[in-house]
């Protein structure tokens, strides 16, 4: 099951990657603003994260395998058609909003199928494993996008191929993923009482600034390293593919200590790190210190946090909100990815603005702090816990 959900992230990952290396090609090629180039990713995470809700309600209903498999064949389709008709601006943003819509249903329903069979204890571990397909398919994009444009000649060669494996992974999901469902529905009282948890606002909020971050240095990374420190198209997507490359490790290391020492411990040592090795790459200069910053940033962002955040909210929802965790999961990913949608927009914006890329990368750095402090206010653990992810049974 968790090889399966593994593929599965690597997949979407390369799909979505893909595209940052290639965003100031495409600016060029259609004669578009940079806050136009970045409008296409934005419209990839609205329609990514917009479905996210409904989506764990319908994995919660329906069950999970299913809506996860005809959604996946979708988002399938969207980056074939992105390939094979991507010729206007217009048609790339309708394909990249085709692609973003199948893939949203991913994460309530990976992460739902894995909080719902793990055991508390293991989940922090189980969710950096999972994140190892978020990192593959982050260096897997980033890495192989501009090569394929510069020997083909053309940007749309790159999404044709990855479609390939976004259908082949269908088979193994069909294979080895359990069919969780709930045996009651949850009713919409305990659904608003899910949505009103002050405990897990928080959370999704100080995610919400960690994956600003990181989709700011992931989406115009390379742009930066192009315009502002002289590499190639392929070096500079695959340098910034590097972020994904000690992500591998920190995912698994974080997420195991935060099963061990506590999940607002771990946090609070990971996410204001991850703030401060972004802000060093706004004064890094040169190969070496670029590298190490970009390896840095990895070691604590997106793949390495993320874990621990939603074994915090799984924590929660398991002991305050049983049978509503595929909706849990899709309120949790679904605020946190909207960072997705407005970090190109205002990254792309703050560049016209300013001509440079150091002013969006700052911003996101304050957020990540502001984040962090966050944090400082929100229990350790849900009522029963003893701090470790494991239930305490009193009496």
């Amino acid at each position: 099951m968790i090889l399966a959900l593994i593929l599965g992230w690597a997949v979407l990952y390369a799909d979505r990657t893909a595209l940052y290396p290639l965003l100031s090609v495409i600016a060029d090629s259609l004669g578009i603003s940079s806050a136009s180039a970045g409008a296409i990713t934005s419209t990839y995470f609205l329609l990514y994260v917009l479905p996210q809700i409904p989506s764990g309600f319908a994995a919660d209903r329906w069950g999970a395998k299913r809506v996860l498999i005809f959604m996946f064949a979708l988002s399938g389709l969207g980056i074939l058609g992105f390939g094979l008709f991507g010729t206007s601006y217009a048609l790339l943003l309708f394909f990249s909003g085709l692609h973003g819509f199948g893939a949203s249903a991913y994460y309530p329903c990976c992460f739902g199928t894995m909080l719902s069979t793990v055991p508390a204890e293991k989940r922090g571990l189980s969710s950096g494993f999972i994140g190892i397909g978020m990192a593959v398919g982050t260096i897997g994009g980033m890495a192989v996008s501009g090569p394929l444009y510069q020997f083909f000649g053309s940007y749309r060669i790159p999404f044709i191929l990855l479609a390939v494996p976004s259908v082949l992974v269908i088979f193994m999901f069909i294979k080895y993923l359990p069919d969780v469902r709930n045996d009651v529905s949850p009713s919409f009282a305990a659904y608003g009482r899910l949505f009103r948890d002050r405990d897990i606002w928080k959370i999704n909020i100080a995610t919400f600034t960690s994956l600003y971050g990181f989709w700011a240095a992931a989406t115009w990374g390379p742009t930066f390293l192009q315009a502002e420190r002289g590499f190639s198209l392929t070096q500079s997507g695959l340098y910034t593919g590097l972020i994904a490359l000690t992500a591998l490790p920190g995912g698994i290391l974080w997420g195991r200590l935060s099963d061990r020492l506590g999940r607002k411990r771990t946090a609070l040592f990971v996410l204001p790190l991850s703030a401060a090795a972004l802000f060093l790459l706004t004064r890094a200069q040169g190969t070496p210190a670029i590298v190490g910053t970009l390896l840095l940033f990895g070691l604590f962002s997106n793949t390495a946090f993320t874990p621990i955040a939603i074994s915090w909210v799984g924590d929660i929802v398991s002991r305050r909100h049983p049978g509503s965790m595929g909706a849990a999961v899709g309120f949790f990913n679904g605020s946190v990815m909207s960072s997705a949608v407005v970090a190109p927009l205002v990254s792309g914006f703050l560049r016209d603005l300013t001509g440079s890329l150091v002013p969006a990368i700052t911003a996101g750095v304050a957020l990540m702090f502001a984040g962090s402090a966050l944090l400082l206010f929100t229990p350790a653990t849900p009522d029963g816990k003893d701090g470790k992810g494991k239930e305490v049974h009193n009496g």
